[in-house]
């Protein structure tokens, strides 16, 4: 192309420099313009790299069997589909931002919000997560609790983590600084700081707060230097089967992978097969665990 463009220079004259440095310039972006959409095309030609992070139990981590039975249902689906994925670690803040910028196609899985729906095309809701919180006052019955100064005039302090969508309820509550949040990067250091006595609320799901609590009292060695408060779970309205979704990044591809992501899905559901992904996934967890997680997915009729 450089070549053509010289040619056309020569036959010009040195008195039309202008001319042929345009004419360079349009071939080197046409080029470019080439070269961008083999890009694409390879990167669709090559597995699919979904990002993810394995921090997320016991929907979303590598000590679980498949990674956790988010991680298997999105597989699973996707093979459906006729798609062969890779699953990179990316860290959630900068996951967000690589499929929001084109880096990447997609990443799982992340539970609704409107600004989501727009900033991203969501595919259907995968699963349904029940959020709650947790907390070491044995006092407080009922959320709304909080919405009344302490009488020891302590201001509770909410931990969690970052990037986590919050209830409604509770950013009303810290917006009327009636908790004080703190947001460390990994649920784990939630726990910790329960622990340590440095945070007196909880917003996860049970079994996430119950896998890490089970994972840290193992690795104690000493626990009666520093006993383990007691912790009680509340229920709060929006909590209740909140949906996960993979985002795509919202252009045309991103688009097109979440429509055959969601025939994958379809055919998960009309086949049995993601029932049997739950029987199988759950059996080792107690019946009143199972019970929640078949409730969640009926209540937000993903199941009948």
């Amino acid at each position: 192309m450089l070549t053509l463009a010289h040619h056309a220079c020569e036959f010009r004259g040195n008195y039309q420099l202008r001319y042929c440095l345009f004419a360079i310039l349009s071939l080197v972006t046409a080029s470019l313009i080439v070269i961008s959409d083999t890009a694409a095309a390879n990167q669709t030609a090559d597995p699919l790299k979904v990002i993810t992070f394995m921090d997320f139990p016991p929907y979303i981590v590598d000590t679980e069997p498949g990674d956790g039975i988010i991680s298997i249902i999105v597989k699973e689906s996707f093979a459906a589909a006729g798609i062969e994925i890779e699953t990179p670690l990316v860290p959630w803040r900068r996951a967000y931002r690589a499929v929001k910028r084109g880096e990447y196609l997609a990443s799982y899985s992340w539970a609704y919000s409107d600004n989501r729906a727009e900033e991203f095309h969501l595919s259907a809701p995968i699963f349904a997560i029940s959020n709650q919180i947790i907390t070491t006052y044995a006092d407080v019955t009922d959320w709304r609790q909080f919405r009344k100064p302490r009488a020891d005039g302590a201001l509770p302090i909410l931990c969690v983590p970052i990037g986590w969508k919050i209830a409604p309820e509770i950013a009303d509550l810290i917006d009327k600084k009636m908790l004080q949040q703190v947001s460390p990067g990994h649920p784990r250091f939630c726990i910790d700081l329960v622990r340590a006595r440095r945070t007196n609320i909880l917003y996860m799901p049970r079994m996430t707060a119950a896998h890490h609590l089970a994972g840290l009292s193992a690795e104690d060695s000493d626990p009666g230097v520093r006993p383990w408060p007691k912790l009680y779970s509340l229920d709060i309205p929006s909590g209740q089967a909140n949906t996960q979704h993979i985002l795509f990044t919202r252009n045309s591809l991103g688009f097109e992978y979440k429509e055959k992501f969601n025939a994958g899905f379809n055919i998960l559901l009309k086949s049995g097969r993601y029932k049997e992904i739950l029987d199988e996934h759950l059996s080792r967890y107690t019946p009143e665990d199972r019970e929640a997680v078949y409730r969640d997915q009926k209540n937000a009729a993903i199941l009948p």
